[in-house]
């Protein structure tokens, strides 16, 4: 009992119930602050209940869209396993019915160096010289395109695993593995890309520790002209040879062929006198007898017991037509689809494409109503209420409405990079209604498959599309926009020489000091003197080498940016710029006349670059030329497109297009994200009840406070009427004992 109830039961104080009073008070003044309170927390819950269920519903319709994407419009096929048809560029490709024989697949050069005792078995040091081009007859014919590459092998680490890391490090194009053929047999196999012209040949210097070359696949030329006719006579050169016991070697004739020998026949190495000369004997093990003074320096042997495979081409017919591809994978025979080829036929296979009208409208039949459902869902959680209608849980809410209002923007913009000509769905007979939803004419649906049906590709799949097979695009980022993009792919300045006086081959060159220097102007800096130091070098190969290094490290060249590549073909030397455009230019200022002898530049041949000073132009986009002689664009609507470049001076068309689905579909998943509308949403609706509690135990406080507030107010008064009662008592005893008196 409080203390004014006990003045109350003894009749003390005003008789008032101030314990009623004070919680009469109390709670009307808690009553509107807490049910305002708990309205806004019951608000919100149906809102986070609704939003669940919002999520699960663009959830669903988003795994339905994505199970839509990539339906195709048009589908290749075949009658055989040999080839294989596959549809890349359904915006392209058109129906069609060919026959393909197949008498040749393309194949890689593979080489395979075996009897290694283990995986990590020492081999040797030195340099490893790698050059790309063709073989033929065993006369190796280098790539101009392409400079020699090298691998050095240092003498701290000459192992086989060792050796394989740096051939692959080095991204010259070959493949390098290590296999273990039993316990105690491992081998090193390198293998080119496929392609008659994609063989390599090998070359190598030997450093402190012997053994590498056992990894050379070159021609070994032999002085043979001197040989007396004897039985099992040495084949002796100066040079070493660098062959083993049993390697077999094709035998390559000269002008006349050795009594005994048969051009481009096989042998085995019988016996090594020396490391200058060996014996030979025929398949049948039979040795061999030379003729004396029969035979020329042009005779090589050519090792060949290290090669598995040869480079080839494809060699194939559609319809009846011959073709040649360096790869079984072939796209650019068909417009918008890939041949693969898998073996070769006895028989003609027919291929074909062809188009599911069922399966396609099917499919946008889908679409349509994985739209419309989830359009009136949206419309339903965002009614007002007005004229008496259901007021939806996410009325009002701005947020919502930005959803609603977005997906009825897609169904009405342009689909780009189709074609230089945007795509609406209209145009596919796909319209829009009032709510925001789709509606189907399959009239116009079917009049459209049957005049264009490239265009339907655009609800269903991407495309990323170059009109050149020499350009070839990629994306590596998600910042472009979707468009048609014209590349001016420039060139670069050549300078070449005519053939060196004097042959490398048969005569080694040693730089002589004060006689091995020139003076280039390269893409306007011209560089300071450039010297072509060590030797003797004995191989283009060599000589390219140390060429291109001694340029390039030209301090002037190196400061301003500026690099060449050197090659060697048709018996002429190559300087290259690595710079683009029409600001590409090489100018030979000087040159002594002990390293033109070998080098053969005085008086060659200049061609200048071409097209945009960064390789390649693009309006609107800033570009840059990246290592590997593509592009990448740095800025503008096509900034996150990349681009291989296989021959400079090429123009392309490169097509970004997102289809309709997968814009749907992205835009669906930006909004799931834990950073999307509706989780942010649904974060700051549990903030807001989050708070609303705080504010109810807020008010638990201020009421808990006006309690003791008004517990004291009423207390003094209590006690100021009991005053006043006592008061009164004194006095009407005081006036009746007066009036007594």
């Amino acid at each position: 009992m409080s203390e004014n109830d006990v003045f109350s039961a003894l009749n003390i104080g005003s008789g008032l119930n101030t314990t009623e009073l004070i919680q009469n008070l109390l709670l009307a003044e808690r009553a509107p602050k807490e049910e305002k309170i708990n309205e806004k927390i019951e608000e919100n819950e149906v809102s986070i209940s609704a939003i669940a269920e919002l999520k699960n519903s663009v959830s669903t319709t988003t795994q339905t869209i994505s199970s839509l994407e990539g339906t195709n419009v048009f589908e290749g096929s075949s009658t055989s396993t040999a080839v294989s048809l596959e549809v890349n560029d359904p915006a392209t490709v058109k129906e069609m019915t060919n026959t393909v024989e197949v008498s040749e697949l393309a194949s890689s050069q593979t080489l395979v160096f075996d009897g290694f005792t283990s995986e990590s078995a020492s081999v040797g040091s030195g340099t490893i010289y790698f050059q790309k081009g063709s073989w033929s007859n065993g006369t190796f014919t280098a790539d101009s395109n392409y400079s020699q590459q090298l691998v050095a092998v240092p003498a701290s680490s000459y192992g086989l695993t060792d050796i394989k890391d740096r051939i692959n490090n080095a991204n010259i194009g070959i493949t390098a593995s290590v296999v273990k053929k039993d316990a105690s047999d491992y081998a090193l196999v390198l293998r080119s890309a496929t392609g008659s012209l994609n063989s390599f040949k090998i070359d190598v210097t030997e450093g402190d520790n012997s053994g590498l070359r056992k990894l050379e696949h070159t021609s070994y030329t032999a002085d043979t002209s001197s040989i007396a006719s004897q039985e099992g006579a040495a084949i002796t050169s100066s040079t070493a040879h660098g062959f083993e016991l049993g390697d077999t070697v094709q035998y390559i004739a000269g002008s006349t062929a050795l009594t005994g020998l048969t051009s481009l026949s096989s042998y085995t190495i019988a016996t090594i006198p020396s490391s200058t000369s060996f014996t030979l004997t025929d398949a049948s093990g039979n040795n061999i007898t030379y003729g004396g003074g029969n035979g020329s320096a042009n005779d090589s042997f050519l090792r060949t017991n290290t090669e598995t495979a040869s480079a080839k081409d494809a060699l194939f017919k559609i319809d009846g037509v011959s073709i040649t591809r360096d790869t079984n994978t072939i796209n650019d025979v068909i417009d918008g689809a890939t041949l693969k080829l898998t073996t070769t036929t006895t028989s003609s296979a027919n291929i074909s494409v062809s188009t599911s009208k069922d399966k396609v409208l099917q499919a946008l039949k889908s679409l349509v109503e994985e739209v419309n459902t989830l359009a009136a869902e949206l419309s339903s959680l965002t009614e007002r209420g007005l004229n008496g209608g259901e007021r939806g849980a996410l009325a009002g809410d701005r947020s919502i409405i930005a959803i609603s209002d977005r997906l009825k923007k897609l169904t009405t913009e342009p689909i780009l990079g189709y074609g230089e000509n945007p795509i609406y769905l209209a145009n596919l007979g796909v319209t829009t209604t009032k709510s925001g939803g789709l509606k189907l004419n399959e009239r116009t649906f079917d009049l459209i498959f049957e005049q264009d049906p490239q265009s339907l590709t655009s609800l269903f799949t991407d495309r990323l599309h170059s009109t050149s097979s020499l350009v070839k695009p990629f994306l590596t980022g998600s910042t472009y926009k979707p468009g048609y993009y014209f590349f001016d792919i420039g060139t670069q300045a050549t300078f070449t020489g005519s053939a060196p006086p004097s042959d490398i081959s048969s005569s080694a060159y040693t730089p002589a000091v004060g006689s091995q220097s020139l003076q280039i102007t390269l893409n306007g800096t011209q560089s300071g003197t450039i010297n072509v130091t060590g030797g003797p070098y004995s191989s283009t190969s060599s000589l390219i080498t140390a060429l291109e290094s001694a340029i390039n490290a030209d301090n002037t060249l190196a400061q301003a940016g500026e690099s060449v590549k050197v090659s060697f073909a048709n018996n002429s030397y190559t300087i290259t710029s690595t710079k683009y455009g029409s600001e590409s230019t090489i100018v030979l200022d000087s040159i002594d006349s002990g390293l033109n002898n070998y080098l053969g530049l005085q008086g060659g041949t200049v061609v200048d670059g071409t097209g945009n000073e960064t390789g390649a132009s693009l309006s609107d986009s800033s570009l840059e030329q990246t290592s590997s002689g593509g592009f990448r664009t740095l800025s503008g609507d096509a900034f996150g497109l990349s681009l291989t470049v296989s021959s400079p001076g090429s123009d392309a068309y490169i097509s970004i297009g997102n289809s309709y689905l997968s814009t749907i579909r992205e835009y669906l998943e930006e909004i799931l994200s834990s950073s999307g509308t509706l989780n942010t949403k649904t974060t700051s609706l549990n903030n807001e009840i989050n708070e609303a509690n705080i504010d109810l135990e807020e008010l638990d406080k201020q009421i808990e406070n006006s309690r003791q507030r008004y517990k004291k107010q009423y207390g003094a008064m209590e006690g100021v009427v009991n005053s006043f009662k006592s008061t009164g008592e004194f006095l009407t005893n005081f006036t009746e004992a007066q009036n007594k008196g």
